[in-house]
C-alpha cells in the first residue's frame, strides 16, 4: 500500500506550446507538511491548479490519496481542502449567496448543497 497522500510522476503542462511545468516528479507521504516554493513563472500555481482539479495536466501523472486527478476529479475532491491566499469571497454577495457560489462552481448537486449550506449557517 501507498502511504504518499501526494504522487507526481512526470508532470508536464503546456500553454500554446509553452511548457509551464516540465517533468515535475513530487511525492509527500501522509501526515508530513511541506512547502511549494520557487520563483515566479517555476510552476508552482499551475502545479497546484492540477493537483486541486482546476488544470488537466498535459502528461504525466497525478495521484491524491492514490486517485488520479485527472481521471476522477469528483473522487479528488474529497481528499483535500485548500485554503486560498487572498480571500475568495465576493463582498457584493451575502454569506448564503457566497457559499451557493462556489458549491455551484464546484458541481455540488443542488439537494446536498442546500443542507450543507443551512449546516454551515447554523454553525456559524
Amino acid at each position: 500500500m501507498n502511504s504518499n497522500i501526494i504522487d507526481i510522476n512526470g508532470l508536464n503542462k503546456e500553454y500554446n506550446g509553452k511548457k509551464v511545468v516540465d517533468g515535475l516528479d513530487l511525492h509527500v507521504a501522509s501526515g508530513e507538511l511541506f512547502g511549494f516554493l520557487g520563483p515566479n513563472g517555476a510552476g508552482k500555481t499551475t502545479t497546484i491548479r492540477i493537483l486541486t482539479t482546476l488544470t488537466k495536466p498535459s502528461s504525466g501523472t497525478v495521484l491524491i490519496n492514490g486517485i488520479d486527478v485527472a481521471r476522477d476529479p469528483g473522487l479528488v475532491k474529497e481528499e483535500f481542502g485548500v485554503v486560498q491566499q487572498h480571500l475568495s469571497l465576493n463582498r457584493d454577495l451575502t454569506i448564503a449567496e457566497n457559499l451557493e457560489l462556489h458549491a455551484r462552481l464546484h458541481h455540488i448537486p443542488s439537494e446536498k448543497r442546500k443542507k450543507r449550506i443551512a449546516e454551515l449557517l447554523d454553525y456559524v
